[in-house]
C-alpha cells in the first residue's frame, strides 16, 4: 500500500472539509486502518472499527458523518453516542471546530441543563450518553426521523453492566425507526468482534496497528524485561525489542522507581492503582519525593506547581483538597470519582501541558478522556470483587496500557505491569502471558440483567410502540442478547418480567388482539410460499410500528439467501409460533396486546427503573397514610432515604467501623427508625441508607464539606453525585404521587401538602440549604455560603438584595471572596427579575378584564 494512496486528498469529500482536514488539523495521510475502512464507508456499508487507543477511529467517524450529511444526505443529522459526559464534551469541542468551518450546527445532550433543547433540536451533528438518546427516543422520537448516520464511540462498553443495556438498545432501536441509516461502531479490540459485526450487519476492520509504537514490559524486582511490541511499521520484521535493564531505586516503593526514570528521561507517567485510597496514598508519597528532587534539580518547575496549585477549587474546604494541592505543588496528582469535576479539568488540563509529571489514577480513566502519556504503569493488576481479591480483565488492562505513547509526541509508549510476589520471574511470566499474549475477553450481553430488562421492556410498550407480544418478542431478538441467549430462555424471561409489569399496574392486559392475530395468520400463510430469510428480525418490528418499508428494506441494504432453507437469525417471527417460546401454551399468545397505564407511561418518560417506580410508591402511599391518620412522622429524613432506597441510587456503603455496636451511624439508624417509609431487613444495607440519606441531610442542613468527609469519609464529587440523583428521585417521587390514582377526592389537599413539601425538599437538596435561604440561593452567583453571610445581616430576599444601601454594598464587597466586581453583578442579575416597588406606582388594569354590561359579578 503506497502512502500516497492515503493521502487525504484523495477523499471523495468538499473541498473546503479536506482543507480544514490538512490546514486545520495538520492530516495530510490517513493511518492503514484508516484507509482499510474508507472503501465500506463510502459505499455506506456499516462498520466496526476494532483498533487499539489512539489509532485515529474518530477521524473515521467524522469522515462518515461529513460524507452522509454533505455527500450523500445534505439536510440529515447524525447521531454521535457516547458513553461518559467528560466524553461527550470532548468530542463537542472537536466537531465544533469541523461544525464551524463547514457550516454545520452541533448539539450537545447530555441531561445537564434545560438549554440543551434547542441545540438539539436544530443541531445537525448531535453528541449525546446512551442515556440521553435513550430519554430522546422515549420522548420525543421525532428527532431521529431524518438521522442518515449513527456512531457508537467506545462500543466495547456494550459488555458493561450499567451502560451496555441501554446502548444495546439505543442501537437496536435506532435500527428500527432508521434501518437505511449508516451505522459506525467504534471498539477497542475484543474477542469475538466477528460476531458483534455480524449482529451489526457491519463490515468488520481490525487490526492492531498503532500511530506510536507501543512496548510492553514487565517490572519486577526492579526488573524491567521488554515483552512484546506493537508497531506502526506494516513490516513486522522490523519489531526490535529493547534489551533489558536493571532500574535503581528503593524496592519498598517501585512506583517512584518508576517517576524517577521517567524523570531522566524527560517524560511523563501514568500510574493505575485499584482504589481511590491508593490514589491518594501513592500520589502523596511520590509528591514528596519528586518535590525533593526537584528543588535541588529543577527549582523553576516548583513555582510553576505553585500557581496551579493555587488554582485548584476547593483547595481548602475539604482534607482531600488540601491533599491535592500538596500533592500538586510536588508534581504529582490523583484522578478518581471523588474529586469534583472542576478539579479533575484543573488536574488534565496540568497533565496535558506537561506541568504535572505523575499521575496516579483509578482504572476509570483509561475509560474516560483523552489523555496519553509516554509512560503507563499499571501498579495494581488485582480489584476486590465480590468478597475476594481477582484479576483485573485483560481487556481492561489494555485500555489502561493502550494510554502510553502520544501521537507526534512520542516515538515510542511503554507500557508496564508491576508484578508483585516472591517469585518475581515466575509471575511475569505469568503476566506477560495473560496480558501481554493472551486473548482478549468475549463481549457479552447484559440485557438480561432484571433492572435493564424491566427497564426497557417497559418502555418498549409505553413509548416503543411496540403494543403485541409476537412485537415485543421480535424487538428483543433483534437485540445482541438475542443473538446469544436461546430464543426459548429468552421468551420466558420475558413473559416472567411482563406478568410482574402488568401486577405492579405499570402495564395491562388488553386481551387478544383478533384484527392482529387476522393478519398474522394470513401472513404466516404467505411466508409459507415465500421465505423472508434475507430480513433480519427488527425489520418485523419496524413494519408494525410504521417505521420501515419491506420493500425499500430490501432494494437498499440486504442481499437475498443463497441457501435453500432458513439461515440462523433471519428467521420471520411470524414462522416461529409453535416454536419454543412462541408455542402459546408455553408463554403468552402472540397476539397478545398490551397498553401501558397512565402511571407506566409517566415512569417511562421519567427514565425511572420500574423497580424504583414501585418503591417510591409503596413510600408515597404510606405517607399519605400517615399524614390523613396523623398516626406517625412525614419528615425530610425520611423522604430522602425513601429515594435513597430505589436502585436508580448510589447508596453509600456501611464502613466496618460503621457496624460496630454504638457508632454514630448505628445511633442515627435507631433515632430515625419511625420516619423511615420503606425498610431493608438486611442489616448492612439498612445502615448504607440511613449514611446515604444522612449524607444528603448533612448537606441541606448547611454543614460543611469538611464536616462531612470527617464524619461520614464522603468526598466532594461523591457528594455532588448523590445530590443530582437525589434531586431527580424526588422529582419522580412527586410525579408518581400526583399519578397515582388509589386517593379518595377528600385526600386531595394532603397530597397537595405532601406535594409541596416534596418540591420544598428537593430544592434544598439541589442548592444544599436550608428553607430560609432558598429565595436568595436562586440568584445567579450565589450559593449556599454566601447566602448564608447575606442572611447573617438580615438580607434574606432579592428584594432585600435590591434594596442594600450603599453601605451595605461597600460591607459586603469587603468580605473575603466576595468583591465590588461580584456585588455588582448580582445586583445587575436581581434587578432583571425584580422591580423596585416604591408603593406609590398605580397597578395597570387590564381592558379585558373589564366586566361586560350585564355581566353577572360572581
Amino acid at each position: 500500500m503506497g502512502e500516497g494512496e492515503r493521502s487525504i486528498q484523495n477523499l471523495s469529500l468538499p473541498e473546503q472539509a479536506i482543507q480544514f482536514f490538512s490546514k486545520s488539523w495538520g492530516i495530510q495521510e490517513l493511518h492503514p486502518p484508516q484507509f482499510e475502512a474508507m472503501g465500506p464507508l463510502f459505499k455506506e456499508n456499516n462498520i466496526l472499527l476494532a483498533i487499539p487507543t489512539a489509532s485515529g477511529k474518530s477521524l473515521v467517524a467524522y469522515i462518515a458523518i461529513l460524507n452522509q450529511l454533505l455527500n450523500v444526505n445534505p439536510g440529515s443529522r447524525a447521531v454521535y453516542i457516547v458513553p461518559l459526559k467528560a466524553l461527550a464534551s470532548e468530542k463537542f469541542e472537536e466537531l465544533k471546530e469541523i461544525g464551524q468551518h463547514l457550516g454545520l450546527k452541533i448539539g450537545l445532550g447530555i441531561g445537564d441543563a434545560t438549554s440543551e433543547a434547542k441545540n438539539i433540536d436544530e443541531s445537525d451533528i448531535l453528541i449525546c450518553t446512551s442515556e440521553k438518546l435513550d430519554s430522546l427516543m422515549r420522548s420525543r422520537s421525532e428527532l431521529m426521523s431524518n438521522v442518515s448516520i449513527v456512531v457508537a464511540d467506545e462500543f466495547h462498553l456494550l459488555h458493561d453492566a450499567s451502560r451496555g443495556p441501554t446502548l444495546e438498545i439505543n442501537l437496536t432501536r435506532l435500527r428500527t425507526l432508521r434501518p437505511n441509516a449508516q451505522l459506525i461502531a467504534l471498539s477497542a479490540t475484543v474477542g469475538n468482534c466477528d460476531i458483534l459485526a455480524k449482529w451489526l450487519d457491519a463490515v468488520l476492520i481490525k487490526s492492531d496497528w498503532r500511530p506510536v509504537d507501543l512496548e510492553y514490559s514487565t517490572l519486577h524486582d526492579r526488573h524491567l524485561e521488554p515483552r512484546k511490541i506493537q508497531s506502526s511499521s506494516l513490516d513486522s520484521t522490523h519489531q526490535v525489542l529493547s534489551p533489558p535493564r536493571h532500574l535503581d531505586g528503593p524496592l519498598s516503593h517501585p512506583s517512584w522507581i518508576v517517576v524517577q526514570d521517567t524523570i531522566e528521561q524527560g517524560g511523563q507517567v501514568l500510574v493505575f492503582v485499584g482504589t481511590r485510597r491508593s490514589a491518594q496514598s501513592e500520589a502523596k508519597k511520590l509528591s514528596e519525593r519528586v518535590k525533593k528532587r526537584f528543588a535541588k534539580e529543577q527549582p523553576e518547575r516548583l513555582v510553576e506547581l505553585e500557581q496551579l496549585a493555587e488554582t485548584l477549587e476547593g483547595r481548602s474546604q475539604t482534607s482531600m483538597g488540601e491533599l491535592l494541592a500538596h500533592c500538586i505543588r510536588g508534581g504529582v496528582a490523583f484522578h478518581h470519582a471523588g474529586l469534583t469535576h472542576r478539579q479533575r479539568q484543573t488536574i488534565e488540563s496540568g497533565f496535558k501541558k506537561g506541568t504535572i509529571l505523575a499521575l496516579c489514577a483509578t482504572p476509570t480513566l483509561a475509560a474516560g478522556v483523552n489523555l496519553p502519556a509516554r509512560r503507563v504503569l499499571v501498579r495494581d493488576i488485582k480489584r476486590w470483587d465480590d468478597g475476594m481479591s481477582r484479576p483485573l480483565p485483560v481487556m481492561e488492562v489494555h485500555q489502561m496500557l493502550g494510554r502510553a505513547g502520544r501521537p507526534r509526541y512520542d516515538s515510542i509508549g511503554e507500557a508496564w505491569v508491576l508484578c508483585k510476589g516472591t517469585d518475581g520471574w515466575q509471575i511475569a511470566d505469568d503476566v506477560s502471558e495473560r496480558y501481554f499474549f493472551g486473548p482478549i475477553e468475549d463481549i457479552s450481553s447484559k440485557l438480561s440483567a432484571e433492572p435493564a430488562m424491566r427497564m426497557h421492556l417497559l418502555s418498549c410498550v409505553a413509548t416503543g410502540g411496540l403494543l403485541h407480544r409476537e412485537a415485543i418478542g421480535s424487538f428483543f431478538d433483534a437485540t445482541f442478547l438475542g443473538t446469544t441467549m436461546p430464543n426459548t430462555q429468552l421468551q420466558e424471561r420475558l413473559d416472567s418480567m411482563l406478568d410482574w409489569l402488568v401486577e405492579e399496574r405499570f402495564l395491562r392486559r388488553l386481551g387478544i388482539d383478533e384484527t392482529f392475530e387476522a393478519r398474522r395468520q394470513d401472513k404466516a400463510m404467505d411466508d409459507e410460499e415465500t421465505w423472508n430469510d434475507d430480513v433480519p428480525v427488527w425489520v418485523n418490528v419496524a413494519q408494525e410500528s410504521g417505521g420501515v418499508s419491506l420493500q425499500e428494506e430490501r432494494q437498499t441494504r440486504h442481499v437475498p439467501s443463497p441457501h435453500g432453507k432458513p439461515s440462523l437469525g433471519f428467521v420471520a417471527a411470524t414462522s416461529l409460533n409453535n416454536v419454543g417460546g412462541w408455542n402459546q401454551t408455553l408463554g403468552e399468545p402472540p397476539a397478545m396486546k398490551y397498553e401501558a397505564t397512565p402511571m407506566g407511561e409517566r415512569i417511562a418518560q421519567l427514565y425511572l427503573d420500574p423497580l424504583s417506580a414501585s418503591i417510591l410508591r409503596t413510600g408515597m402511599r404510606r405517607a399519605v397514610r400517615r399524614m390523613v391518620r396523623q398516626d406517625g412522622p412525614v419528615s425530610e429524613f425520611g423522604l430522602t432515604h425513601l429515594a435513597c432506597s430505589t436502585p436508580d441510587f448510589a447508596s453509600l456503603w456501611a464502613k466496618t467501623s460503621d457496624l460496630t455496636l454504638g457508632s454514630d451511624l448505628q445511633l442515627k439508624a435507631a433515632a430515625v427508625e419511625d420516619e423511615l417509609l420503606y425498610e431493608i431487613p438486611y442489616e448492612e444495607r439498612h445502615l448504607g441508607l440511613v449514611k446515604s440519606a444522612w449524607c444528603l441531610e448533612h448537606w441541606f442542613e448547611e454543614e460543611t464539606m469538611r464536616e462531612m468527609e470527617k464524619q461520614l469519609d464522603v468526598s466532594p464529587g461523591d457528594v455532588h453525585h448523590r445530590v443530582d440523583l437525589m434531586d431527580w428521585l424526588l422529582y419522580a417521587a412527586r410525579e408518581i404521587l400526583l399519578t397515582d390514582d388509589v386517593f379518595a377526592d377528600e385526600h386531595m389537599p394532603i397530597l397537595a401538602q405532601l406535594s409541596s413539601n416534596l418540591d420544598t425538599l428537593r430544592q434544598r437538596v439541589r442548592h444544599g440549604c436550608k428553607p430560609d435561604l432558598l429565595k436568595l440561593v436562586k440568584i445567579r452567583h450565589v450559593g449556599r455560603q454566601r447566602a448564608r453571610s447575606l442572611a447573617s445581616i438580615g438580607i434574606r430576599t432579592p428584594k432585600d438584595v435590591l434594596e442594600m444601601t450603599h453601605r451595605d454594598q461597600q460591607k459586603v464587597a469587603s468580605w473575603r471572596g466576595w468583591g465590588p466586581k461580584l456585588v455588582d453583578n448580582i445586583m445587575a442579575e436581581v434587578k432583571k427579575v425584580v422591580q423596585r416597588d416604591d408603593g406609590k406606582a398605580p397597578v395597570k388594569k387590564r381592558g379585558d378584564d373589564m366586566p361586560l354590561d350585564g355581566e353577572y359579578q360572581a
